[in-house]
């Protein structure tokens, strides 16, 4: 068996593992561990992540969160005092467009 072979089927990224979500990226990692641990707390789920290069040259973490939970996390954030600094809709492949908040 050749340890070295690239499996096609395996997710090569953690981005890959869940299908398009929204990602949040933060100005510092201290914000993205506080996200993280957070969304923990209140049991949602969610990923944290590099930032994938599409989105930034800089090194840097990001949550990932399905679509359906973005409302609860931007509540959590709000009440934790947690700011993104930018939202994606992303999915490996597939161009990174910018999330916007729905109004009611």
């Amino acid at each position: 068996m050749n340890v070295f072979a690239v499996d096609s089927k395996k997710p090569d990224t953690a981005t890959d593992k869940v299908p398009q979500k929204v990602l949040v990226l933060f100005s510092s990692y201290y914000f993205a561990d506080k996200a993280d641990k957070m969304l923990g707390q209140y049991k949602v789920p969610h990923q944290l992540m590099p930032v994938p290069p599409e989105l930034s040259s800089a090194c840097g973490l990001s949550i990932g969160v399905q679509e359906e939970y973005i409302e609860e996390v931007l509540r959590i954030f709000e009440v934790e005092k947690i700011t993104p600094s930018h939202m994606y809709y992303y999915k490996k492949g597939k161009e990174p467009t910018e999330y916007v908040r729905r109004s009611c």
